[in-house]
Order: structure tokens, then C-alpha cells, then sequence
């Protein structure tokens, strides 16, 4: 379908049986007149010989016409290839490609019995034949209008193309193509900008869903790479498509290279839509959506055109080019900007369960399960500023963690992760899958990681120069073909920047782990600094990126060493009576019951609500403090920590048992080392004092209530930092014996919140060791925490009401039913 001249063509095809040639001249003077007023642009005649096939060009033609027009006859009906026509023109319609099939009766024949299935109307009116008629003037004058009918019908039905429906749904993470935009979308984290709004990652007002941005009459959405910001623009034209109350239009700029003018649009409607296009723009509230602006002039030209004829017009661009040229353009003032922003956890989760929902399980997908996944994303995730929380890389992660591990322990299961990530932006930059090209592009970016390392190392904030590195490496190795660098600076997928910089943190610290662990001995001094200093932000990345590349003990040994000599001269915790008796005025304060009425998805938002997405720790944030400040001590516990947690996630398999007892004894004396600092009476008493001599308009007593509040929620974060290191389901087993063999209230703390974060859902099992530990534990702290941390698990997690039942019957409070 075409247009011209403000004019609606629709091209026709009919098709009739040999027998029946002698009707053809007069069905084409009947559609003469159609051609005349310029309603039909071309019509394929089709004459069925004996014995021909239809070829793939004809079924080519067939694929491209709007209206199919069949001169019915025994002669028609009995012919094998015209009913192979009649079938295809069905199959057409079943696909929802918008068509019209108009049988028109020639002669007598049971053409009632061919269109008992199908809502079809046939001409002559009634169905009467041609033959039977009179005059055939009169016949054909009806097979005219009737035809004209249905052009008229068909210039006012703006209809989506399946072909362009299904390129519109298409997603683009790893191979699962299947899986349609709808499906997983997330409606993301949107931040509109006022033009003299203050630079900022928080400033700006949040646009919460998609009516908010329809809301705005002209929209610039900028995003990172692999932020979303064609999936938005995609999303946003489906809704409208099934909204049918908007029309809307979507055009790729890239695919734009000409001059900017009306025909764009007009051939952008026709791929997109049946209809007619003069009359489709005489709609009101009309919708642009232009994905992927680029700098070329002819781009903002062609935005200025559509301004004077589209009441809404949404764009997305990369970031680097808005911040480069379309930041303060005069010709866009008009448009609101608008970031999108990484997911938050709520989204994220509604992500996970959606992806969950396509999945073969047959299992429930319990809350419990839900969280586990969570924990191995973002594991991988670390922070955003390492692997940005957007939907492409989420969906990935999960993909491959679930179904593509590998079979050997080179690289860790999470190791692998980035691995697959990393391999998919070289494939589909250009760079040949085999492991000749991959291995030449890994070995050039595992040295360009190094020497910024060392660039970094000489002059904090100085940059490479990349030709320079290129000559040098060229020199040492086997020169890199011009076709894989140029690849791997490639704009969409590239995995490095014109500068040399890695696009991405995770890809720059993926490779600089890979370096480190290939060179281990030749590097081990560098790497035992790392190790010492691993409370340095780079130093402790980095140092999480070797383990996923090592299988070298002595690297873990130095860092299960520095851990257990931090703050060695501090005991651990015991969370006895003695060591928590402070508490006991405050943990009086709190409620007995926080059972919630709520449902459980309303509490889970809540309890992500809680977590502050952009607190990220900058990556130099700890450089000046190198020294032998306490401070460092404590910083290298919480590191060390979590770089063991990824050892014992991504190990466990090939560690003996009593080299996990070992790990988990470290990290959790090593955290019970730090509550250590801020309990009993005397220190909450010293730091009221030393505050008060700060700030002595303030009363003592409140600030000392202030300084055990801080001390409680100081003893329960590292208790929970310590559950989150060691949460590994497959070695719930050893964690219960560890714990077993401390005894302690503290220990007992942390297996039974291990239990809880590693269970599914409430069990039997749960039940018991809580009854258990209300026995052994009379002190008011343990049972006030038990309890507390237990009715927080309920309030987020669906568990069956009988076990639901129990656990408030040995929790003294009422149970009741929840939405």
C-alpha cells in the first residue's frame, strides 16, 4: 500500500479458474473505474493453468495485496491450486494481517458450503451468480460497489501490521527472542529535569508510569547503554496501538539519512499501518515517537517538521549525545528532559517474577525463592555503578546463571556471568563468535585493563593515550587486526570507548581480575597490597574480580588472613545478658507485635522502599585514608566480607567441608568483632559525653538514648552483613554445625536468621529450632529479636496458615488471616 498525491491506493488481487477467462475482461472493466479514481494502485491477474504451482513470487504479491478477490465456479472450486490461493488468503487473515477476501459467484456451485466456516459476504448482492443474471451489466455494477465499499472501508482502518507488531515486540537480551516486550516490561525509573534545574542524580521530579509521561507535551528520554530507552519508546507505542484512542507512529532515526520531509512519516505510516495516511493525519492528538536521535542535521529538522504536525512527540537518545549537543539546543527548548534511571529493588522484583511467570516450573514461585534469585542478581549487580540495575542486564543474569553455567571451575558461576555478558557485546558488535577472534579481543582488553591500572596507579585521574597503547601492544603480541579494534569501539555494542576507557565498570574490572589471575605470580606483591588494603574501593573490586578468574588458595588464604588479623585484639560478640543489657531500655520501647495487615506485596514494596538506591560508595572514596588508621580495619572486615561471601557462593562445590567451617568463623567473628566496638554501657555512656561536650545545649540523657539506638542498629546491621556473606543454601548444613559448636546467643542469632533467608517459606523445620532457641534464650534481647525478625519474615513472605498459626502461638501474639 502507497500513497500519492493525498490519494489511497490498495492493491487487489483475482484470481479465477481458466474455465472462466472469458469473465475476466469484464471483471477488469468493473474495477476500471476504481483504477480511475484512484482507489485501487494495481491488481494481479492470475490465470490457474493445468498443472501450475504457485510460486513463491506469487505468493509474494499475495503477501502485499490488501484485498483478494475470488470469481467462484465449479471449475474454481474443483481446481486443487485455486483453493491453495483460497487457503493462503485464510491464512493471511488467521496471522491478523488486515485483509478482505470477496468471493464473487460466476456461475452456480456449492459456494456456500467453501464459505460455511467463514463471515465472508459474497457478490453479487445475495450471492445471487453472474450467470443467472439478466443483464451482467447490472451484475457487475454491484461487484463495483461493493468493492468500492470495502477500499472506502479499508482507507479508515488504521490497523497495525503484524510484521511490524511482532518487530516492535521483539526483546534484545541473549537468545530469548521468544519472549515478548509485554511480558517483562517494567515501567522504569523516570527523572524529569527542569531546564535550570541543578545538576544532580537525585534532583528532579520522578515520573512514576506512563499516563505521567504522556502527560508532557514534548519529552527527551536519556539513558545509558542498555538503559531501556527503546524499549520505553516501543512500549509506549504498543499501549497507544491497543489504546486505539491515540494515534501514534514510530520511526527509527537511524534508518533516516535523507532530507527531512512529510514523506517520512507518510512511508513510516505504511509499514506500519493499513489505511489511509491523508486521512490517518487528520486525527487529533496525534503521537511521535523517534527513537535514537543522533546529531545529523537532518534529525533535528525533522523534528522541527513534526512539530507542526503531531500534538505529542516523545524521543530517546544515548546520554554522551545529549549531554553533547542536545543539552541546552535552542531548537529542542520546548522539550522536558527526562533520564531514565536504574531500576529500583521494587522494580527489579516485579522484573524477576515476571521473567519467573515464563518459565517451565512447575514449582510455585514462593516469596522465599524470589528472594534468593534477587540475592544472586545482586551479587552480580554489586552496585549500579559497577553493573547499571537495568532491565537488560537483570534479564541476562538471570539467563545465564540459570541456564548456561560451566563445566569446569576456571571461571566462577558469577564469574561466568559477566562472561556471557561481555561475549554478547563483542558478537553483536560485529567480532566473529570464534575463539580466535574472542580470545584476540579478551587478550588486548585484559592489558588495556592493566596498563589503566597502571596509568591510574602513576597519576590519580590521568587517562591513556590509546594509540600509543595500540603501537605498544601491537609490538609485544600479535598485532590486533584494525577490523576487531575498530569492532570493539564500536558505538552501540563496543566494549571500549574512542579514549580507551571500558564503557562499563564491571567490563574494566572483569578484565583487569582476568590480568591479575593469569599473572598472579609475576603481580604477587601488587596483589598482596591489594589484599592488605582491600578497604580501597578499586582494590577490593579488583580483588572480587580475581576470585572469579582464580583457583589459586594462597590469594584467598591472604584474604581470609587480613580478616581474621583485623581488629584481632577486639573479642567477638556473645550478645550474652552482659554484653546486651544496655538495649534493655530500648528494646522495652519497641512493639511486641509487628505483624502487619497489610498484604504481603504492599509490605515487600515497603521493605525495598527502604533501601536508598544511590547510596553508592565512590570507587577512590576510601584513597587518602591509607594508613594504619582503626578506621581502615573496619572498612577491610566489610569488604573482606563480602569477598568472601563470593567465595563461598561461586566455591563451595570444591571446598572441603571443614575449609567452609573456617571461612564462616572468620566472617562472622570478624563481624561479631565490629558489633563488639559499640556495645556496653560504658561506651554508649563515653560517646553520650564526648557528643555532649561537642553540642551541650543538648540534654545528656537524650543524646545517651540516641547513642544506644545507634549501638542497636549498629549490632543488628552487622549481624545481618554477616548472614548475607555466608547466605548460601547449599551450605545451610555446615553453618548449623559452626553454630552448634559456638553456642553462643550471637551464633544462634545468625543460624537461625540463615535459616529464615535460606527457606522458601515458613516450614515445620523453621518452627522447631525457634521453639528451640525462646527455650534455651530467656533473655529479653534474644527473644524481643527472634520474634521481631520472625514477624518481619511473615509480613513479607506468604507461608501456609497452619505454620503461620503456630509460630504466633509460640510468639505470643494473635494471628489472624492477611489479604
Amino acid at each position: 500500500m502507497q500513497s500519492a498525491q493525498n490519494y489511497f491506493y490498495a492493491n487487489l488481487f483475482y484470481s479465477y479458474s481458466h474455465k472462466d477467462a472469458r469473465y475476466r475482461q469484464n471483471m477488469e472493466d468493473a474495477l476500471a473505474q476504481l483504477r480511475t479514481e484512484r482507489l485501487l494502485k494495481d491488481w494481479l491477474d492470475l490465470n490457474i493453468l493445468p498443472g501450475r504451482s504457485i510460486s513463491e513470487k506469487i505468493r509474494a504479491k499475495m503477501d502485499e495485496s490488501d484485498i483478494f478477490v475470488f470469481l467462484l465456479s465449479r471449475d474454481f472450486i474443483s481446481s486443487n491450486e485455486c483453493m491453495k490461493e483460497w487457503e493462503y488468503a485464510k491464512q493471511l487473515s488467521v496471522e491478523g494481517k488486515l485483509i478482505f477476501r470477496i468471493p464473487v459467484i460466476l456461475r452456480d456451485c456449492p459456494w456456500q458450503d467453501l464459505l460455511s466456516e467463514d463471515d465472508v459476504k459474497a457478490l453479487p448482492d445475495d450471492g445471487k451468480p453472474v450467470a443467472n443474471f439478466d443483464s451482467e451489466d447490472t451484475a457487475w455494477l454491484q461487484v463495483y460497489k461493493g468493492i468500492k465499499a470495502v477500499v472506502n472501508q479499508l482507507k479508515e482502518t488504521y490497523s497495525l501490521k503484524p510484521e511490524f507488531r511482532e518487530e516492535m515486540e521483539k526483546t534484545e537480551f541473549l537468545s530469548l527472542q521468544h519472549v515478548k516486550l509485554q511480558d517483562i516490561f517494567v515501567f522504569p525509573t523516570l527523572l524529569y529535569h527542569p531546564l535550570q534545574a541543578e545538576e544532580g542524580p537525585l534532583k528532579g521530579e520522578i515520573i512514576k508510569n506512563q499516563t505521567e509521561l504522556l502527560a508532557k507535551k514534548y519529552v527527551l528520554i536519556h539513558g545509558e547503554e542498555m538503559s531501556g530507552k527503546t524499549a520505553v519508546g516501543r512500549h509506549l507505542f504498543l499501549s497507544l496501538v491497543a489504546d486505539k484512542s491515540i494515534p501514534v507512529l514510530h520511526i527509527d532515526l537511524k534508518e533516516i539519512t535523507g532530507k527531512a520531509d512529510e514523506k517520512i512519516f507518510s512511508r513510516a505510516y505504511y509499514r506500519q499501518f493499513s489505511g489511509d495516511y491523508s486521512l490517518w493525519k487528520q486525527q487529533k492528538n496525534k503521537t511521535l515517537i523517534l527513537d535514537d536521535l543522533s546529531s545529523r542535521s537532518n534529525h533535528i529538522e525533522l523534528i522541527e517538521l513534526a512539530m507542526g504536525l503531531f500534538e505529542k512527540i516523545i524521543i530517546t537518545l544515548p546520554s554522551d549525545t545529549f549531554y553533547s549537543f542536545f543539552r541546552d539546543e535552542a531548537r529542542l527548548a520546548d522539550f522536558q528532559q527526562v533520564a531514565i534511571r536504574p531500576l529500583t529493588r521494587i522494580q527489579q522484583e516485579m522484573l524477576i517474577r515476571k521473567r519467573l511467570s515464563l518459565s517451565d516450573r512447575v514449582e510455585p514461585i514462593t516469596d522465599g525463592f524470589v528472594d534468593q534469585i534477587e540475592r544472586h542478581v545482586n551479587a552480580i549487580i554489586i552496585s549500579n555503578k559497577i553493573v547499571p540495575r537495568y532491565p537488560f542486564f537483570v534479564l541476562s543474569i538471570l539467563q545465564t546463571y540459570e541456564g548456561f553455567m560451566p563445566d569446569n571451575l576456571s571461571i566462577t558461576a558469577y564469574g561466568h556471568c559477566y562472561h556471557v555478558l561481555i561475549v554478547a557485546s563483542l558478537v553483536k558488535s560485529g567480532i566473529s563468535s570464534k575463539d580466535s577472534a574472542i580470545n584476540t579481543s579478551f587478550n588486548f582488553a585484559e592489558n588495556l585493563a592493566f596498563r589503566i591500572y597502571q596509568t591510574r596507579k602513576l597519576q590519580a585521574g590521568s587517562s591513556l593515550d590509546l594509540k600509543e597503547f595500540v603501537s605498544e601492544y601491537n609490538e609485544n603480541f600479535v598485532p590486533i587486526p584494525e577490523s576487531i579494534l575498530h569492532r570493539l569501539q564500536k558505538d552501540d555494542y563496543g566494549i571500549i570507548n574512542s579514549k580507551g576507557s571500558f564503557r562499563a565498570p564491571f567490563m574494566y574490572y572483569f578484565f583487569l581480575g582476568r590480568f591479575f589471575s593469569k599473572n598472579a605470580k609475576k603481580h604477587k606483591a601488587v596483589i598482596e597490597k591489594m589484599c592488605e588494603q582491600s578497604y580501597v574501593s578499586s582494590n577490593y573490586l579488583t580483588l572480587l574480580f580475581i576470585i572469579h578468574h582464580t583457583n589459586d588458595d594462597e590469594i584467598i588464604d591472604n584474604i581470609l588472613l587480613w580478616t581474621l588479623c583485623a581488629l584481632d585484639t577486639v573479642e567477638p560478640a556473645k550478645l550474652d545478658p552482659d554484653e546486651t543489657s544496655s538495649f534493655k531500655g530500648l528494646v522495652d520501647m519497641l512493639p511486641v507485635r509487628i505483624l502487619s495487615g497489610n498484604s504481603v506485596e504492599e509490605e515487600r514494596k515497603r521493605d525495598r522502599q527502604d533501601i536508598n538506591e544511590d547510596i553508592v560508595e565512590s570507587e577512590n572514596g576510601m584513597e587518602e585514608q591509607i594508613g594504619e588508621d582503626p578506621v581502615n580495619d573496619i572498612y577491610r572486615i566489610l569488604k573482606n566480607n563480602e569477598i568472601v561471601g563470593q567465595i563461598l557462593r561461586n566455591k563451595c562445590g570444591s571446598l572441603e567441608r571443614l575449609k567452609i567451617r573456617e571461612v564462616i568463623e572468620i566472617v562472622a567473628d570478624s563481624g561479631l568483632r565490629l558489633v563488639k566496638l559499640s556495645l556496653g554501657e560504658e561506651f554508649i555512656t563515653d560517646t553520650a559525653l564526648y557528643i555532649h561536650q561537642k553540642y551541650p545545649d543538648h540534654d545528656l540523657e537524650e543524646i545517651k538514648r540516641f547513642v544506644q539506638y545507634l549501638s542497636f542498629l549498629w549490632t543488628m546491621g552487622h549481624i545481618e552483613k554477616i548472614v548475607a556473606s555466608i547466605n548460601v543454601p547449599e551450605i545451610r548444613e555446615i553453618v548449623h554445625e559452626v553454630v552448634q559448636h559456638q553456642g553462643t546467643p550471637a551464633y544462634d542469632l545468625i543460624g537461625y536468621f540463615n535459616h529464615l533467608d535460606s527457606v522458601k517459606e515458613l516450614t515445620d523445620g523453621v518452627r522447631q529450632e525457634l521453639r528451640t532457641l525462646l527455650k534455651k534464650h530467656r533473655d529479653f534481647f534474644l527473644k524481643r529479636v527472634l520474634s521481631t525478625r520472625t514477624q518481619h519474615y511473615m509480613n513479607t513472605h506468604r507461608s501456609s496458615a497452619p505454620i503461620e498459626q503456630a509460630v504466633c502461638s509460640l510468639l505470643e501474639i494473635d494471628h489472624f488471616h492477611r489479604p
